[in-house]
């Protein structure tokens, strides 16, 4: 029986384990600084801070904008579990809007019409993920939260590397913008995010926050904390540890050769898929980044996942809209139809492998698969 190619592995870098190392032999404990100040070269912003995750670098953003209770957060109803959350840990409210049955990305004229509905002094931001990394429509966007005085937080997770209009996503206009090491969430070696702010203030104020609101505190090369230091507010331990900056260097410095890797086999699938019955493709554009290669399956999308999981080939989909998860729809009295385009592209979605060390064989056994179930697909 041949092995399972399973949807998502780790990488491991050429540079990975001389980092590890040189934290480990206490010869470099800069590797959080190292790798602030290589996302700020390559990105072109200021203002970066890394953090132990994505998920604490939105918590992070909503504190240094000082999020109250009752203040109003809109974001696309297809998004992962961690953005709302974030809003519902401030007893705030997320305002969900439905998708764009293209990108899956939330769409801007229901955006507009959430804005209009819920205009008053509580309404404070909007939360944008780009999904699969293909970029919102951010000039509109950026208009809209001017005309209503809204901040705007990036969920740039799957959109590392990813420009718009020549401008590395994180250095585009928005306030805040986090990134996440482990964009799969379920399957990350280390966990690691990273926090960039617009605002020098903004950025120290979330500094600050991030390890237990601490001033003039001063730490030698082990990670001692002086016993003189004052506390100021209440923080959380969101700094980021030398050991996993150390793995999330590695990767950073990778981040072309990962983009490129996976461009590759998002080509070669879109070859080798091109016409295969029930099996709708993604568009590749020359700016795509390709964090995940999705497809469409026109009728039976669970039973075609099943016969390929017969075959040896996991798939992931993203994401469940979260009407449909008990939470949110008990919460907020959600109903299956209420969001009928993101539930329409949720029961026809699936995501392939797609991961730099996933080899040609590899892609071409996929491939393979899918045409054998679709063949006998009804």
């Amino acid at each position: 029986m041949q092995n399972t190619i399973e949807f998502y592995k780790p990488s491991v870098q050429e540079n990975t384990q001389k980092y590890i190392d040189d934290v480990l032999t206490f010869s470099d404990n800069n590797k959080v600084e190292k790798l602030e100040n290589k996302v700020k070269e390559f990105i072109g912003c200021e203002n970066v801070l890394a953090v132990t995750s994505g998920a604490a670098a939105l918590h992070l953003a909503m504190c240094a904008l000082d999020f109250k209770r009752g203040d109003k957060v809109i974001c696309s109803i297809n998004v992962f579990p961690s953005v709302p959350q974030a809003v519902r840990h401030f007893d705030a409210e997320p305002i969900f809007v439905d998708i764009e049955d293209k990108n899956y990305n939330l769409d801007i004229g229901n955006l507009e019409r959430a804005l209009k509905d819920n205009k008053s002094k509580k309404l404070k931001a909007i939360i944008l993920n780009h999904m699969a990394g293909n970029i919102v429509d951010l000039d509109a966007v950026y208009a809209l939260a001017s005309e209503y005085k809204v901040k705007v937080i990036e969920d740039a997770s799957n959109a590392m590397g990813a420009k718009y209009q020549g401008n590395y996503i994180g250095n585009t206009g928005a306030d805040i913008t986090v990134f996440s090491f482990a964009p799969h969430l379920c399957s990350s070696t280390v966990n690691g995010g990273l926090l960039l702010c617009k605002d020098e203030a903004v950025h120290e104020r979330a500094k600050l926050l991030s390890f237990h609101a601490m001033q003039n505190r001063e730490r030698d090369a082990y990670g001692s904390v002086s016993y003189i230091y004052d506390v100021v507010d209440i923080g959380w331990k969101y700094d980021l540890s030398q050991l996993e900056a150390a793995y999330c260097l590695a990767e950073f410095e990778a981040l072309e050769k990962t983009l490129a890797r996976r461009k590759e086999i998002a080509l070669m699938y879109s070859k080798e898929l091109a016409g295969v019955n029930h099996v709708s493709l993604p568009e590749v554009t020359d700016e795509a980044i390709c964090s995940q290669y999705t497809v469409e399956i026109d009728k039976n999308r669970d039973h075609f996942v099943g016969q390929l999981k017969q075959e040896g080939i996991n798939i992931s989909v993203h994401y469940m809209p979260l009407h449909l998860t008990e939470y949110y729809k008990q919460k907020y009295s959600m109903k299956v139809f209420d969001y009928s385009v993101a539930l329409g592209c949720f029961q026809r979605v699936m995501s392939l492998p797609i991961y730099p060390s996933l080899s040609n064989d590899e892609v071409k056994r996929v491939c393979e698969a899918i045409k054998k179930v679709a063949d006998a697909h009804i």
